[in-house]
């Protein structure tokens, strides 16, 4: 339970509370960071200690949208359980099918077809600037906020397209992918990855043209260390623990870091984002290329009856917002013992808390904006 610091002198506003998201709690003010930003669906509470306008505590609640997805796998085999995990983190689907499908694959021993590799690391970065152009909605005014949300559905046609679902693609399956990308689909992503260029560019512009980020919420390489922070908000403070510098699929061959920051703050967040736009739309290019001299099979043949060896598995990969842990537990049966998930949004609003203390009541929208979470993404 919250417990407010009394040892205080001047007189203090206990336990304001404060709702971000969904349709708000009782005796709770609202927060909107934008009627499309991520933050509207669901919601996460905050109760706020404050001293004048200054924040000197926060708790922060979430769990609001609990499904009790870990306890869900349990009971789907092994084919089945990737559709769960495709709608863990809506933003990124494809991550989160992608995470239990090589958790599988490593598990049994599987090595899935080169090509099917090329185009998982592909489809891996339209996730990521799907989701990352959906969090910097929040730095796009009215005449830029057309174009953003113009080139997001544009990149859901695009998986649309080829998988027949917008948000959920549903494309992994154990060994490899559903299908192959269809005629002429890899050749159609140029005009979505030169609008993600432009945005990227006009975005570091709105950033660059505002200092009201700058200092706001400074999440130093301790903390990330201390909650277990990772991706843009770590890289922010300089703390570079990115996944896919290690090589998994086919990253060995189109890796493009970003540049790193140092300050922590949120500014510096806003600011991987952006640069990550880039990186992501470079990886893009250059796995297309590899994919074009990469021909064969997409899938490997199984059994009907899937059955993954005694003992714990673990994979991790680099999801947008950080490192996506998944723990898979066999007994030998046709399904899993226990499926664990370590997820970045659990991470994120872990130190929003904190990350807060020290702001004021009228930035905590900004503070909110600079470390993404998706609800979905840290059920447990």
């Amino acid at each position: 339970p919250f417990t407010p610091n009394t040892k205080r002198k001047r007189p203090l506003t206990l336990l304001r509370a404060f709702t971000v998201g969904g349709l708000g709690l009782p005796d709770h003010e609202p927060i909107s960071l934008g009627t499309r930003h991520p933050s509207s669906i669901s919601l996460i509470r905050i109760q706020a200690e404050i001293d004048g306008d200054e924040i000197v505590a926060a708790d922060v609640a979430n769990g609001y949208g609990h499904r009790g997805a870990e306890k869900l796998f349990e009971v789907r085999d092994y084919r089945s359980m990737i559709m769960l995990a495709d709608r863990h983190d809506w933003l990124a689907a494809f991550s989160g099918e992608l995470g239990l499908a090589l958790t599988l694959d490593n598990a049994m021993r599987l090595s899935p077809p080169p090509r099917a590799s090329v185009l998982r690391t592909l489809l891996a970065e339209l996730a990521r600037v799907h989701s990352h152009l959906s969090f910097l909605s929040y730095l796009a005014d009215d005449e830029l906020s057309p174009t953003l949300w113009g080139t997001v559905e544009a990149l859901r046609g695009r998986f649309l397209a080829w998988a027949g679902n917008r948000v959920h693609p549903m494309l992994n399956r154990v060994g490899g992918l559903a299908s192959d990308a269809p005629e002429e689909w890899l050749g159609a992503l140029d005009p979505v990855l030169d609008d993600v260029a432009r945005l990227a560019a006009a975005l570091r512009g709105r950033l660059a043209a505002t200092d009201r980020f700058r200092g706001l919420a400074v999440l130093d390489r301790d903390a990330c260390l201390g909650y277990g922070l990772s991706g843009p908000v770590s890289r922010a403070a300089g703390l570079d623990l990115d996944r896919r510098a290690t090589g998994y699929l086919a990253y060995d061959r189109v890796f493009v870091p970003a540049p790193g920051r140092t300050a922590g703050d949120a500014d510096a967040r806003l600011g991987v984002l952006i640069d990550e736009l880039d990186a992501s739309a470079d990886m893009v290019r250059a796995a297309r290329a590899l994919a074009a001299e990469t021909p064969g099979e997409v899938s490997t043949r199984l059994s009907r009856r899937l059955k993954v060896p005694e003992g714990e598995h673990v994979t991790d990969i680099e999801a947008p917002w950080g490192i996506a842990s998944c723990l898979m537990v066999s007994r030998g049966g046709q399904t899993p013992w226990r499926v664990g998930l370590r997820t970045p949004s659990f991470a994120n609003l872990s130190a929003l808390g904190p990350a807060l203390v020290g702001a004021r009541v009228t930035q905590l929208p900004d503070v909110v904006a600079s470390l993404g979470y998706t609800v979905g993404d840290a059920d447990k």
